[in-house]
């Protein structure tokens, strides 16, 4: 295992893939030098300070694809805007601008283009996240200061808080229940829903392979690093999760989804479902101290599930939370969860549902439907309140 110093240190690489040719880098390269042109015109020369390319492409781990036999980008461009003497009412206010022109570069450089704010004078007292530690060890600058980011606290990954991954794969479950939710509409034929759906799974089996390597304390940003790390996993379904693990990754680098066209996405959903909810068990188990058993027990708002702020200040903004989101007589009729941020509802409620079970009373009030209502009603709810508090 590489040392915590090693961990943290940025990455050092000139490259925006692991493997693509001149013609590849060129590419991807032009692109970065569309968007930051259309950056730096956007934000006011006295406040912007740096782009920065996040993310696979960021630390020269990005996938690609050929179109008409010319190379493409296949993954998005995530992008943290490094401004400066802007509060937030400013931020606010230029971010429907930004939005605008990512989604106007997407149809040009044929990928999804998401920019997110970082403060420069809030750099020294950054969150300590998993999608900061990632940033910190590997990034590119595209426009702007080189050094933007050494303000920022070192973060090593061995003691990165395992809430970050219980979020991380509540994330990609849900993708799994999104998943879930189409099968019962019937058989999947159209290629782009096919190929979504494989996408689905194999984003969950990346988290999954990020899950149980944070359980073992040993979680690596390299996509490599963490092939090498999970092929000496103690983990008893190690070999099976290797084994779709890898898939994941070929799918990642090279995207080639015509290879999946046959394959039978229910029993492949199933298999996956099932190593997400053992991977999500060990994370849990780890984090919390306590043997996690059945789902059943884990669907309690006593049972922490390391989202929000802790003590008095994080209950009252909580409840806030709920009176806003939930309506003030929620905070009467279900005080448990009230208290708790909305986030671990959906946590305590993911791996019931994956299983496909008629909705228990517990599930039902944990997400603050009706008394009579079934899977699909309490899937659709689920997620509803997934686009708010993913």
């Amino acid at each position: 295992m590489a040392s915590i110093d090693q961990d943290i240190a940025p990455a050092r690489t000139d490259r925006y893939t692991l493997d693509g040719d001149e013609a590849v880098e060129d590419r991807i390269d032009k692109d970065q030098k569309i968007i930051a042109k259309a950056v730096v015109a956007a934000v006011p020369p006295a406040h912007f300070r740096a782009l920065v390319l996040m993310g696979g492409y960021g630390r020269g781990e990005g996938g690609f694809t050929l179109i008409d036999g010319q190379p493409a980008p296949y993954n998005d461009y995530d992008y943290f805007i490094v401004v400066a003497d802007m509060d937030k009412t400013a931020i606010r206010d230029l971010a429907p601008r930004l939005a605008r022109i990512g989604k106007d570069l997407e149809s040009e450089v044929g990928v999804e283009v998401d920019f997110a704010f970082l403060q420069a004078e809030k750099l020294p007292q950054a969150e300590y996240s998993l999608m900061h530690a990632e940033m910190i060890w590997g990034h590119r600058v595209v426009a702007g200061d080189c050094d933007v980011l050494k303000p920022m606290p070192a973060m090593p990954f061995a003691t990165l808080p395992l809430g970050e991954f219980t979020r991380l794969m509540l994330n990609r479950g849900s993708l799994l229940l999104i998943n879930a939710q189409q099968l019962r509409e019937g058989e999947i034929t159209d290629p782009a829903l096919r190929e979504r759906f494989v996408k689905y799974m194999f984003k969950a089996l990346l988290a999954c392979t990020d899950a149980v390597l944070a359980a073992e304390g040993r979680f690596h940003p390299s996509y490599p690093i963490k092939n090498e790390r999970l092929a000496t996993s103690r983990w008893t379904r190690r070999d099976e999760l290797l084994g779709q693990y890898q898939l994941a990754l070929k799918a990642k680098f090279h995207p080639d989804y015509r290879e999946h066209i046959k394959a039978d996405l229910g029993e492949w959903q199933t298999r996956t479902v099932s190593l997400w909810s053992d991977a999500m068990r060990l994370l849990e188990t780890r984090r919390l101290g306590l043997e996690i058993g059945d789902w059943s027990d884990y669907l309690n708002a006593g049972i922490s599930k390391g989202q929000g702020q802790p003590g008095i200040k994080g209950i009252a903004r909580n409840l806030a939370v709920t009176a806003r989101d939930y309506g003030l007589p929620q905070i009467l009729a279900n005080p448990c969860w009230s208290r708790r941020y909305p986030r671990e509802r959906l946590i305590s409620t993911l791996p019931t549902l994956l299983t496909g079970a008629s909705p228990t009373a517990a599930l039902r009030r944990a997400l603050a439907v009706g008394a009579d209502a079934d899977w699909a009603t309490a899937t659709k709810a689920y997620l509803q309140q997934w686009a708010r508090y993913a």
